[in-house]
This record gives C-alpha cells, structure tokens and sequence, in this order.
C-alpha cells in the first residue's frame, strides 16, 4: 500500500486526506491538554495533604452555616449523584465532612468540619499556586481575555 511507505504525519492524517486539518490542532485538544497536565500536577499536590483529585471541587464551595444537599453539591460541581456520594463517604471518614439528617427529610445536609475548613485553605492555595503556573506566561489583559473567553464558551 502506497499509504503505508508515506511520511508519518504522528496523530494527524495526512493534509490531503483531510484538507489539512489535523485534530491537534483545535482548541479542544489543546483545552483537553492543557487542562490534564494542569489536573494531574494537582491531583499531586493533593495527595501530599492526603486528598483525592475533585474533592478539592467539593472544599472550594461557598460553605456557609447551611451546608449543602448531596444533590447541590452533584450540580455545583457537575458530578453525577453517586460520584459524589461516594466522594462524600470518603471525605467523611477522613474528617474533613460531617452529615446531618433532617427531620423528615431524605439525604439531609453536608458540612465542613473543622479539619475540612484548614483542608480548604491547603486547597485553596494549592488552586491558586495551580491558576498561577496555568497564567505564568500571560499578561494582565491576556489572562483577563481568556478567562471572558472561557466564560463565554462556557455559555
């Protein structure tokens, strides 16, 4: 086959096969890219304070004397019911939540304990340390685009 002895292109197909397109290329891919280096040096970072990778999602919400559902925490940071109650259970047995069941009510609500208040700041921290390595190379007004492009792709 005439195919096989080409040039290797790596991941992209060969520009006349596809109008030379090439997938890494897109902003997706760089978006996908970028967003796993950056999520695996924190998934790090987390693991030296002993936390799992997405419980940093649940630490970093707006907690006030309220608390939150199970189900309002699964919508705030986009994780399917049973992701989070599983992440919930951890988390709880390792201090850092605590659960409270209302009165006639199913599921109750989620708090952070005192041990989850000093986690939030490490993630917290960690976060910013994250957004910083993230941002390094941009300008105030770059970074300032990229995050109203960011929100507007979110949309």
């Amino acid at each position: 086959m005439e195919r096989d002895r080409a040039k290797p292109y790596g991941r992209c197909a060969p520009p006349h096969d596809r109008g030379g397109f090439c997938l890494t290329e897109t902003a997706l891919y760089w978006l996908v890219l970028l967003a796993r280096l950056r999520r695996t040096e924190l998934a790090r970072d987390l693991a030296e304070l002993g936390m799992y990778s997405g419980q940093e999602q649940v630490l970093l919400q707006r907690w006030d004397g309220r608390g939150f559902t199970q189900s309002e925490l699964a919508g705030r940071v986009q994780a399917a019911p049973a992701t989070i109650t599983r992440m919930l259970q951890r988390m709880e047995r390792a201090g850092l939540v605590r659960r409270e069941r209302g009165r006639g009510t199913r599921g109750g609500r989620v708090f952070l304990t005192e041990r989850g208040w000093a986690a939030r700041d490490a993630a917290e921290s960690l976060w910013l340390r994250a957004e910083e390595r993230l941002v390094a190379n941009l300008s105030g007004s770059e970074y300032a685009s990229l995050r109203s492009l960011l929100t507007k792709l979110g949309d």
